[in-house]
């Protein structure tokens, strides 16, 4: 074999072996870089996933902080691992360190101790709570009303460690149904009074016709008992008049159609007017009646040039009636009219009467429908029609004043007093 020859096989064999060298080296490299891209994706999807989970972790926080609704964590002995801020501001505490690690009984209002042990021991055998309704203790001891959810959380192996409980604040709730028994209550209230106003009326209507026919009978068979026939007719005739103007009166202020003519009258012309009228009642009812004895007295202790803005017919109306109703119950003594400027400014008129005064649990109801007229309130049944002090009250009412009575203490009778407004 010449040199030549030897040196290019020579050549032949450096340039295989380097040739092998490297693919091997490229081999390698290449297997070097598929692991490292392979260990690069993992750790970028390893990464993705953690991110995502952080996310999630976030929203679940801002959900769980900023809900409206009050939620509370704890752990399988009913203490307090977290809670959000509503659960904290509702509660009254200052910051999450004083509620955390508390037990939820600390938080259970003592008439709802038993409910929220109930509650507790339902979670822990099926595994959740279902709007139950509780009260809840405040920092400063004030309770409120609440409505329960709770669900159970598990750890990896399901064992039962704890719970979320979803706490809404029934207050409004709560007020809404107070109020509607309320509604329920005063429409209650308004039948029952429907029914009274048919039933007093009914009867009020009917009771002067039979004095009326059984009169109008006697004047026409005998002519010598005439003049008391007409009497007794006259007087339950007016009687009618005076049911039939009281129920025209009541459904002109229960319709709100009931008119005012406000004129700037002199107080003591009024005044002057209500004792000469009371004082033809009593005269009236002395003259008719041998066990009855009363005197009016009227007093005016203010200017004599004092004014108020009423209107004369209806405010005169209700002073009468505060004044006939003590006539009614008055059989012996006197019945003071007073009237004065009282320590408010306002012009006050008192009626005083020495009768047997009003019974102490019908005081609240005096001024309302027929108060008068129930058996067994120690007023004499069928005196009255019943309305005259809720139309009294009304008209007051109207003239921006009120009206108000009174038993007189260790003295017999009653005092009602009248304040109305200045001009």
């Amino acid at each position: 074999m010449t040199c030549k020859t030897q040196r290019h096989t020579l050549s032949n064999k450096i340039r295989y072996s380097t040739i092998r060298r490297l693919a091997d080296q490229g081999a390698h490299t290449e297997m070097v870089l598929r692991k490292g891209f392979l260990a690069s994706r993992r750790e970028e999807i390893i990464e993705g996933l953690y991110n995502q989970v952080r996310e999630l972790e976030t929203k679940y926080r801002k959900l769980y902080e900023g809900s409206p609704d009050m939620y509370r964590t704890i752990d399988i002995d009913g203490f307090i691992i977290d809670c959000n801020q509503a659960y904290i501001d509702n509660l009254g505490y200052p910051t999450k360190k004083e509620v955390l690690g508390h037990s939820v009984f600390e938080h259970a209002a003592d008439k709802s101790k038993d409910v929220m042990r109930q509650s507790f021991k339902e979670w822990q055998l099926v595994g959740q709570v279902k709007n139950k309704e509780i009260w809840l203790k405040r920092r400063d001891g004030s309770v409120f009303p609440a409505l329960i959810n709770a669900t159970s959380l598990h750890d990896n192996d399901g064992h039962l460690v704890g719970s979320n409980t979803v706490i809404t604040d029934l207050t409004e709730v709560y007020g809404s149904r107070e109020r509607l028994q309320e509604a329920n209550e005063a429409l209650r209230r308004a039948q029952e009074l429907q029914e009274d106003f048919i039933r007093v009326a009914a009867h009020d209507l009917r009771t002067p016709i039979q004095p009326i026919l059984l009169a109008a009978e006697m004047a026409r068979r005998n002519t010598d008992q005439r003049e008391l026939a007409l009497d007794i007719i006259v007087r339950e005739a007016k009687r009618l008049k005076q049911l039939a103007n009281d129920l025209l009166d009541i459904s002109r202020i229960e319709s709100g159609t009931i008119q005012y003519d406000m004129k700037k009258l002199l107080a003591t012309d009024i005044m002057d007017e209500i004792i000469e009228e009371a004082g033809l009642s009593v005269n009236s009812d002395n003259k008719n009646s041998q066990d009855t004895s009363v005197t009016i007295v009227g007093q005016s202790l203010h200017p004599g040039n004092l004014e108020l803005k009423v209107d004369r017919s209806k405010i005169i109306q209700a002073l009468l009636n505060i004044v006939n109703n003590s006539i009614k119950f008055t059989k012996q003594g006197q019945i003071a009219i007073e009237s004065r400027m009282s320590e408010g400014n306002e012009f006050e008129i008192r009626v005083i009467d020495s009768g047997p005064g009003i019974p102490t649990e019908v005081i609240p109801r005096l001024f309302e429908k027929f108060a008068t007229k129930n058996p067994g309130n120690g007023f004499t049944k069928d005196q009255g029609t019943g309305l005259g002090l809720y139309i009294c009250k009304s008209i007051v009412a109207a003239h921006g004043g009120s009206v108000k009575a009174m038993n007189n203490g260790a003295m017999p009778g009653a005092t009602f007093v009248v304040s109305l407004p200045m001009a």
